[in-house]
């Protein structure tokens, strides 16, 4: 088997810079408010999985396949089929955490076109024999996430915008979809993206400092948090608590601490 080795010089001239890549993380955004009026045409839909395609896996096993939707009638069976599994979801919300605020976000809608990430389980075979029984669902997995986020990333730097649909992902989407979309039973739906332009571009959420999260030479315990500062956290910089954008969120951290 013959192999293309390229020079130093050669990688180096294709390379992206730092400063690139940093502020590209820095710009992307998950985003839930879509321009239902422009369209993305297919050239950069393709661009956008031409980088995915890149991305590293497991045993080089490249478990990914995508299924673009832009059919309007399919997209909107997709997104009502999402909100009507957000039911459920919204009641064991409620019932664990006191809100439902932040369950059910469907701007993904208005997207003109969806990604479907399949996996093909199959790859597995690629992994050492351990690995595969020890870990390979993990590392399938953690391909098919590499693949996903690499596509947000090209998303972001051709100025469109996309939002993580995970629910795709469950016994009762995954089987629906299957069915409407003729995708074989044993292939796995990882993830969904809608992609299209914002029509309104979030703020960035917060991140903790660096020197919150690298630990030298072994774990260091002063950097640890305990059960009080991640109940902060949650409540003031997540999801959970609409990244304290909500009074209810605060109320409920402030009943919490009582």
């Amino acid at each position: 088997m013959t192999e293309t080795v390229q020079s130093a010089a050669q990688l180096d001239s294709d390379r992206a810079t730092y400063d690139e890549l940093l502020a590209l993380a820095r710009y992307r955004r998950s985003v839930r408010a879509i321009d239902p009026h422009r369209e993305v045409p297919d050239e950069l839909v393709e661009k956008v999985l031409e980088v995915a395609r890149w991305a590293p896996s497991a045993g080089n096993g490249q478990p990914w396949e995508f299924l673009v939707i832009r059919d309007d009638d399919m997209r909107r069976r997709i997104a009502e089929l999402y909100a009507k599994q957000m039911a459920d979801k919204r009641e064991m919300q409620e019932a664990v955490w006191g809100h439902r605020n932040h369950i059910g976000f469907t701007g993904f809608r208005n997207s003109p076109v969806f990604v479907l990430v399949l996996g093909d389980p199959r790859v597995i075979d690629a992994y050492p024999v351990r690995t595969a029984i020890e870990k390979g669902e993990n590392h399938f997995i953690s391909s098919l996430a590499q693949a996903t986020v690499l596509a947000h990333l090209a998303v972001a730097s051709l100025g469109l915008g996309s939002q993580w649909v995970s629910d795709v992902s469950s016994p009762y989407m995954s089987t629906m979809l299957k069915s409407w979309l003729g995708i074989p039973r044993g292939m796995k739906i990882y993830d969904m993206f809608g992609i299209g332009y914002p029509a309104v571009v979030p703020e960035p959420t917060s991140r903790r400092a660096l020197e919150e999260i690298i630990h030298r030479g072994q774990y260091e315990p002063g950097k640890g948090r305990d059960a009080a500062a991640v109940e902060r956290f949650l409540w003031d910089d997540t999801l959970l608590g609409g990244w304290g954008a909500t009074g209810a969120a605060k109320a409920r951290r402030t009943q919490a601490e009582a």
